[in-house]
């Protein structure tokens, strides 16, 4: 994967925050389905419970207090009296029965709704996170090549796991919306006159939300930024790290990550003094409406038991309120985690579609050839070759070589599927090289390139990665062929000897002779190396060379190198010519 100028930071927002928000809900209600309709009957069935509980605290003031019980206590009592309950005292203590009886209930719902809220976040996110390695997986090589790692890396650990985040906060909005609605229609019935007013608030609290949710997304977005370019210069430092050591650039390194947290720390402080000031205007603001409305409702003569139970209910509806203002602010802060992954997804494109019949033996081993196969990169001046033609025999080990710019690269891209011909066919026996037989050829085929790929584990997990586990026997075999088994025996853990990471505690030469072992236990069908032997000495690429020839008599063998003693080894030799690159030459070697 390159590092393309253009993917150098995090990409600017292609769609608006409204448009986010609506493909956000979207995909989370197209994947939770009935759970999530589940989830939203639970939260409805809590918010009904926490208005009943609430509006039962009528009739408990009206038996408290029977001076002020007005209307409420006269209905609550007849209906009372009509099942048999007659004394104050009995009244009393069946609505204290049925108060608590209303709580419990609540909370078990409540309990449940929040296990499937929980279960809902997580599977989404899991979702999310495997369509995401899906679409790389089956990405074009073009597209993945323009990619830099660090986004990649960044979007699959920190960004996703700001998604979650988002989820949640999602849910939380519903759920703080669902009581809203609820205890507003309590308020409602209690005091219509109180009702309008407190509804009138909560619409002003929400036309505040626009510029805090606004100004909440462009600290999210500034926040994503900088972890990505954390993220990158780590990847850059580290990936060079003898070199950016030797040149002592760690400082220079340290110094950039300091200047970067510098601005987005102003920026977070003035974030939160912002907020800070909202909160206190809010504050104030309640408590002025506050006292306006008992004021009111004492000069509209509304019953004390009334009041009483509006300002519970009021006072209760301040919680999911604060919570919807901070549960928005909250999501649009992390909203940039969705956008990201879906500017991945469309800078990726359409992955490729390999036939679901395209096994390994759909596959038939045959030579390998290039019918008039022209080549040109996206946005390039001129083809990388025209009309390019030869043939590969079954067994035979041929030779690619020219200097550097005749497309030596492009046409070990081609045979692996990593691209696709601009013009002309390739061949595999008398199949035609296309995605839908892409799967099962790449099964067939091992390729070792210059800069050998070991994974941060063991060295029989290094081995087998890629292909099927084999018996030990099997593995130092193998070793034996590539002229690695001496050098695996003297280490103290054998095959058990954990490499560091892209085998760092290897020399090049070593690490080759590992992927070649590699190479061998695929036995494939088409082996090319990328000039994978020229950390080796030459008396020992000769040996390995001979090694592969009689451990894979069937087997394609396409090399591409430099140097002459390993383009020898070769049974003929196909040059690449910089000034004629319709010109192919086939020479037979020296």
């Amino acid at each position: 994967m390159g590092t393309a100028a253009g993917d150098a930071a995090v990409p600017e927002p292609r769609t608006s925050l409204i448009a986010d928000v609506r493909a956000l809900v979207g995909d989370f209600v197209c994947h939770g389905g009935r759970r999530l309709a589940a989830a939203v009957a639970l939260m409805l069935a809590g918010g009904v419970l926490e208005g009943v509980g609430l509006a039962l605290l009528v009739p408990i003031f009206s038996l408290l207090a029977p001076q002020t019980g007005g209307r409420w206590r006269a209905m609550m009592v007849e209906a009372l009296a009509s099942v048999g309950l007659v004394s104050q005292l009995t009244q009393l203590a069946a609505v204290l029965l049925v108060f608590c009886l209303l709580v419990g209930l609540r909370a078990v719902v409540l309990a449940t709704r929040d296990r499937l809220v929980s279960d809902l976040t997580l599977g989404f996110v899991d979702h999310r996170r495997l369509m995401l390695v899906t679409d790389l997986a089956r990405a074009r090589w073009s597209a993945l090549a323009r990619l830099r790692h660090a986004r990649i890396g960044h979007i699959l650990s920190s960004e996703i796991a700001r998604l979650a985040l988002a989820c949640s906060m999602l849910l939380t909005i519903m759920m703080a919306a669902i009581m809203l609605v609820t205890q507003a229609i309590l308020m409602l019935l209690l005091s219509p006159v109180i009702a309008l007013l407190t509804i009138g608030l909560a619409l002003l609290g929400l036309a505040l939300l626009v510029p805090l949710s606004r100004r909440a997304a462009t600290v999210g977005t500034s926040s994503a930024r900088f972890a990505f370019r954390i993220a990158g210069e780590a990847a850059q430092f580290l990936g060079g790290l003898k070199i950016a050591i030797a040149h002592d650039m760690a400082d220079a390194f340290v110094a950039q990550i300091a200047q970067e947290s510098g601005h987005l720390r102003a920026q977070l402080d003035a974030q939160r003094r912002f907020q800070s000031r909202v909160s206190i205007a809010s504050a104030s603001v309640a408590s002025l409406v506050g006292a306006a409305l008992i004021f009111g409702a004492v000069m509209l003569d509304v019953p004390t038991v009334t009041l009483l139970a509006a300002l519970v209910v009021l006072v209760r509806m301040s919680g999911p309120v604060r919570s919807l203002q901070q549960s928005t602010q909250q999501l649009f802060g992390v909203l940039p985690a969705f956008t990201a992954l879906r500017a991945l997804k469309a800078d990726l494109g359409d992955p490729v579609t390999a036939s679901p019949d395209a096994t390994m033996g759909s596959v038939r081993h045959g030579p390998l050839r290039f019918e008039q196969v022209t080549f040109r990169y996206p946005d390039a001046l001129a083809p990388v070759f025209t009309g390019l033609d030869f043939t590969i025999g079954v067994g035979e080990m041929v030779g690619l070589s020219g200097p550097s710019g005749t497309g030596k690269t492009s046409v070990v891209d081609l045979l692996t599927g990593l691209l696709e011909p601009t013009a002309g066919r390739i061949m595999i026996g008398d199949a035609v090289l296309d995605p839908a037989m892409l799967a099962g050829w790449r099964r067939r085929l091992a390729y070792v390139p210059q800069d050998s790929y070991l994974i941060n584990d063991s060295l029989r997990r290094n081995l087998t990665w890629g292909s099927a586990v084999r018996a030990d026997a099997d593995l130092w075999q193998a070793l034996a062929q590539a002229g690695a088994a001496d050098m695996v025996a003297a280490m103290p853990g054998g095959l058990e000897t954990r490499v560091d990471e892209r085998g760092t505690r290897l020399s090049g030469g070593e690490r080759q002779r590992i992927a070649l072992a590699r190479a061998i236990l695929r036995d494939p069908d088409l082996l090319i190396l990328d000039e994978a032997t020229n950390a080796i000495d030459v008396a020992t690429e000769r040996a390995v060379i001979a090694n592969l020839r009689r451990a894979l008599p069937r087997t394609t063998i396409l090399i591409v190198a430099h140097r002459e003693e390993t383009l020898r080894a070769c049974d003929r030799v196909i040059a690449l010519e910089t000034f004629r690159p319709a010109e192919i030459h086939s020479t037979a070697p020296d």
